[in-house]
């Protein structure tokens, strides 16, 4: 039944004048999709559609971005010599141009969650602090504790996956983890204990939690501000506002529960829908800038940890064998600083930055685009 409808709405677009068979797959296509839209806000609430919303915005901006995550991991685990063009063709040369989407399916299973999990918290951390101090916008340390909330909550979830994917996309453990996700997995629990999980969770939360409170606060001033400006701007495009160019007298203390601070909640609320679209990606391009290099030392510090602590356990030191036996990050930023120089903090921060500046910015603009598609509100 499905399949005669389908031929039939085919049908009726190829009647047409001008329709080629591609205009008729598009439309079927997007006919399906808002089904589907339609079924999912029907029968899902609203806490659903939210994480929906952040995972589809991560699904899509890694997939987009993988060969650009791939490379900065092998720069900051593996650290292959010449940099992120000779990088680049090393991996295409030994695996194929499917090589640079290797480990891309484990990415996935923990960005999916993770961002899905801190733009939820954030959102709700949002709405909860509006809700208890009855403001219309947060303050700056307000935004920080909001975004710092969001990370630790979303890496305590899914730090984890992190491990995996870092054990698994190692070089020198090739023969212990190429069986795929279950099999490290188990392998890790039986030989190193489920506290091997979170080899490294301090560190990962020390860089996570201030990661998210700059990107957050620095988004959030960014489109308050555009949003103040836009304000600004309909108002004195308002002919009423125009015509009434004399300074407006005093409001009057029996102002009706209606207005916030002089203007109608109405307009107010109406200013959010006037953003362009393009300015989610900007914003979250600058803000995912300002966030990865503020705390990218730490990022780093974190993967080399992870490695050396499963190498010590393992007796397979590969890559981190010239850093030995090392349990504490003020040791291994010693060797780092005396080994590489300041530069070894941020080695791979060149691919991180091309990847981060259209990561954010896909991930926040499908991120706002699903929240309006699938109706949620915040």
């Amino acid at each position: 039944m499905e399949r005669f409808k389908w031929r039939r709405r085919r049908r009726s677009y190829e009647l047409r004048e001008n329709v080629t068979p591609a205009t008729c797959l598009r439309h079927s296509v997007k006919h399906k999709c808002a089904r589907i839209r339609q079924a999912v806000v029907q029968n899902t609430n609203l806490h659903v559609r939210h994480l929906l919303s952040g995972a589809s915005a991560s699904v899509v901006a890694r997939t987009i971005l993988a060969p650009l995550e791939r490379i900065k991991v092998e720069l900051q685990i593996n650290q292959r010599p010449g940099g992120a063009l000779k990088t680049f063709g090393s991996i295409v040369a030994k695996e194929g141009p499917l090589g640079l989407w290797k480990g891309n399916a484990l990415n996935l299973l923990r960005t999916a969650p993770y961002r899905s999990i801190n733009y939820y918290t954030y959102d709700n951390t949002r709405a909860f602090i509006l809700k208890i101090t009855k403001e219309r916008e947060l303050s700056n340390l307000q935004r920080l504790l909001a975004g710092a909330t969001a990370g630790c909550v979303a890496i305590a979830v899914c730090f984890p996956l992190d491990v995996l994917r870092t054990r698994m996309l190692s070089k020198g453990n090739e023969s212990y983890y190429r069986k795929g996700v279950l099999s490290t997995l188990a392998h890790i629990v039986k030989g190193e204990g489920p506290l091997a999980l979170y080899a490294g969770v301090i560190p990962a939360l020390a860089s996570v939690g201030p990661s998210n409170a700059v990107f957050y606060t620095v988004y959030d001033l960014l489109k308050t501000n555009h949003l103040n400006a836009r304000r600004k701007v309909l108002e004195w495009n308002e002919p009423s506002k125009r015509a009434r160019s004399a300074p407006p007298s005093p409001p009057s203390a029996s102002s009706g529960t209606g207005t916030v601070a002089g203007r109608d909640a109405s307009k107010e609320e109406g200013v959010m829908e006037a953003m362009d679209p393009r300015f989610n990606l900007l914003y979250g391009g600058l803000a995912g800038i300002c966030a990865e290099t503020s705390v990218y030392p730490l990022e780093v510090l974190r993967r080399r940890l992870q490695l050396i602590q499963a190498a010590t356990r393992s007796g397979h030191f590969g890559s981190v064998r010239a850093f030995g036996n090392l349990s504490s990050m003020s040791k291994l930023l010693e060797i780092i600083l005396k080994r590489d120089g300041f530069k070894g903090l941020y080695a791979g921060v060149l691919p991180t930055i091309c990847q981060v500046l259209p990561s954010a910015a896909i991930s926040y603009y499908i991120f706002e685009l699903c929240k309006k598609r699938l109706e949620v509100y915040k």
